[in-house]
């Protein structure tokens, strides 16, 4: 027969590990929120409002926009580093031409300048595009199809 207390550590450890799964949800929904009101605004109308590259500018381009909700199958996985760099685009290199794509970390350090915050400020406004762009991979995450 089990003691009270070591059914008490079972149901606390139980309980623990539901308030840690429900946290780390709550934590990812808290993320794609953001995250899809940014890629509403800002990659919808070359992307689509689901991510299939069909959104209402993307007649115009010369190249289709990617279909986003293809990222982890067309790589094989979802490819955090690569990702973040590619939507920042301030570190691409711009030698063979303009990119496909605009440079979201630029207009995002922008909107952190305008929203107050002064040039000098890097720290603080880098914070702030990292976080946003974060956001954006989140979201992208959550609209792979398997």
């Amino acid at each position: 027969m089990f003691s009270k207390m070591v059914v008490s550590k079972t149901v606390a450890s139980i309980l623990f590990g539901v308030g840690l799964v429900a946290f780390s949800v709550n934590t990812m929904a808290g993320q794609v929120k953001p995250g899809k009101k940014d890629f509403t605004e800002y990659c919808a109308p070359c992307h689509g409002a689901k991510g299939e590259g069909d959104g209402p500018v993307a007649v115009e381009l010369a190249t289709k926009p990617a279909n986003l909700t293809l990222i982890e199958k067309h790589h094989g996985k979802f490819d955090r580093a690569w990702l973040k760099a590619y939507i920042d685009g301030r570190s691409m290199p711009r030698a063979h031409g303009t990119s496909k794509m605009p440079v979201w970390g630029r207009w995002f350090a922008l909107q952190a300048t305008a929203g107050g915050l002064l040039q000098e400020d890097r720290i603080t406004i880098e914070k702030q595009v990292n976080k946003r762009i974060d956001n954006l991979m989140v979201y992208l995450k959550s609209i792979q199809v398997e």
